[in-house]
């Protein structure tokens, strides 16, 4: 018989329930997990985030739940990125302990904002599209170019359009103006050349007005001279190029001489022409020191260094002769007077125009009388010397300069009166003269002073105390005078005057010739007549004397 099961009866109704329940919580657990692990990673931060160049980010920019946007934060050093840069940038970010990825994208589509205002140059001289530029804005980095490069070389107005490109290949343009000024820039002349004129600098720009005077600039100067003007108010500077690219010339010289006498280079060239200094000097030693035949180059060289090599032919001869002293005479003072030893004393030498010549005086002593001896020395530079001793006589003066006036006075006051002319005053000393002095002998020149005094107090003397007493009396009468002696020495020695008379000069010699001749206010002319036809009495060199007589 088969058996029937019978269920027993659920005493514990409730533990079904619970283990239902239970699953379904782990159930629902792992769906909240899920769905948070999911929230996290795909819904927290975006993917990526856009912005227009130029627009400042921050890290919660890239979250999406306003709970995080206080939390979150750059990774450092991981995201780098240029907000005026368009593109892509990899994007790190932290919230706590965990980091996301993100992507940032700048993008640019605004156009730049650009202005500009019209320019003005000289001929041929480029200036840059942003010379033009007042205004140029963009929130990325922006280059701006000629759309048409100008002609800069086309004198007058023209149009020029600007184009102006950012970073996001967003482009500008604009027009504006540029003026071509018809001045060069520079200009390039030789040295020496004629000076330029204002229209070789402005030559297409009849209202420049030039500002730099052209008559400053020196020729033979190389340098750059800066040459100003004026067009609409507005100053440009030209340079003028003053350049010497021409080397000096010259031709050399067939030069004979002696050795032992060095010539100067620029003595051995002739001809010697450049536009600026020029520097001459031997390219080798000449020796100068050797006799005989040969060349010698000589280098010039101009201020910018330009250089030129001429040769000169030189024939040098031994020099054996002495120069020779003339002129020299024993010579007599009045003691403590000063004696001028080189006076009329001549050295000439046959090839050397600086003889070495001294005197030895060393034995005289014009304190005390007596005679002594001087010596002259002459050398030339080849060594050759040639020697005169002349005498030297010093006499005692028992009188002075005033001792002299007192006597001119004593005559002054006889013969002069206030109200006669100079001319009438000369001519009142000069008859005195001629009539009160009587001629006699040969008197000892020592000087002037002793000449006057002497003949005025022995009423009497030769043609020096003659003219001495002239020339003390006319100068304490208040005229200019000198004493004129013959030269050259003929026959005799012979002195007169020179007096100034109402502004002019005259010859006047009181010694009136034995045929009644009588030379009172003579001028040059029948001076020298007279000389002609009387063996050269009254000739006499002109140079050695303060004033040319008429």
């Amino acid at each position: 018989m088969k058996k029937t099961a019978v269920r027993k009866p659920n005493t514990h109704p409730w533990k079904g329930k619970v283990i239902t329940a239970a699953i379904i919580a782990v159930v629902l657990f792992g769906l909240l997990m899920a769905l948070n692990i999911y929230i996290d990673r795909e819904k927290r931060v975006f993917k990526e985030c856009s912005v227009e160049a130029g627009t400042p980010i921050q890290a919660s920019d890239f979250v999406r739940f306003k709970k995080d946007k206080s939390n979150v934060a750059f990774v450092y050093g991981t995201s780098h990125y240029d907000v005026t840069v368009p593109g892509e940038y990899e994007i790190e970010l932290q919230i706590g302990k965990r980091k996301y990825h993100s992507k940032l994208i700048v993008t640019d589509s605004t156009a730049p904002i650009l202005s500009a205002v019209p320019k003005s140059t000289m001929y041929s001289v480029p200036i840059s599209p942003e010379d033009f530029i007042v205004t140029m804005n963009d929130q990325t980095q922006v280059s701006v170019e000629f759309a048409k490069e100008p002609d800069f070389q086309l004198v007058g107005t023209q149009d020029v359009t600007l184009r102006c490109k950012d970073a996001g290949g967003n482009v500008t343009e604009t027009t504006t103006q540029l003026e071509v000024i018809g001045i060069y820039p520079e200009i390039t002349r030789e040295a020496g050349a004629p000076k330029p004129k204002a229209t070789d600098f402005a030559f297409g720009q009849e209202n420049a007005a030039l500002l730099t005077p052209l008559s400053d600039i020196k020729m033979d100067q190389p340098g750059d001279y800066t040459i100003s003007f004026s067009v609409d108010g507005i100053r440009y500077d030209s340079v003028l190029h003053l350049r010497d690219t021409i080397a000096p010339t010259a031709r050399g010289i067939q030069y004979e001489g002696f050795a032992k006498y060095p010539k100067k280079p620029e003595e051995l060239i002739d001809g010697l022409a450049d536009a600026t200094e020029v520097t001459v000097e031997f390219v080798d030693d000449p020796h100068f020191e050797m006799p005989g035949e040969r060349d010698i180059q000589i280098r010039l060289t101009d201020t910018s260094g330009n250089q030129e090599v001429v040769t000169t032919h030189v024939n040098l001869t031994e020099d054996t002769e002495a120069p020779v002293i003339s002129g020299t005479h024993d010579i007599s003072i009045i003691t403590n007077e000063t004696i001028a030893y080189k006076e009329d004393v001549v050295v000439t030498d046959n090839a050397d125009p600086n003889v070495t010549f001294t005197v030895d005086n060393s034995q005289v002593d014009t304190t005390t009388e007596g005679v002594y001896e001087a010596t002259y020395t002459a050398t030339d530079g080849a060594g050759n010397t040639s020697e005169v001793k002349v005498k030297i006589t010093v006499v005692f003066r028992p009188y002075t300069e005033e001792d002299l006036w007192v006597l001119c006075d004593e005559v002054l006051k006889q013969i002069i009166r206030d109200d006669m002319t100079e001319v009438q005053k000369v001519e009142a000393i000069f008859n005195w003269v001629d009539w009160s002095i009587k001629y006699k002998g040969h008197a000892e020149k020592i000087s002037w002073v002793q000449g006057a005094y002497d003949g005025l107090k022995n009423r009497e003397g030769d043609c020096f105390n003659i003219a001495c007493i002239c020339h003390a009396l006319y100068t304490r009468a208040g005229f200019e005078t000198f004493i004129i002696e013959r030269y050259p020495l003929t026959y005799a020695q012979h002195f007169w005057n020179a007096v100034k008379i109402n502004g002019t000069w005259y010859h006047c010699d009181a010694l009136t010739k034995e045929d009644g001749t009588r030379f009172f206010m003579w001028n040059s002319s029948q001076m020298k007549e007279y000389a002609d036809a009387h063996r050269g009495y009254f000739y006499y060199d002109a140079s050695k004397y303060p004033v040319e007589i008429p």
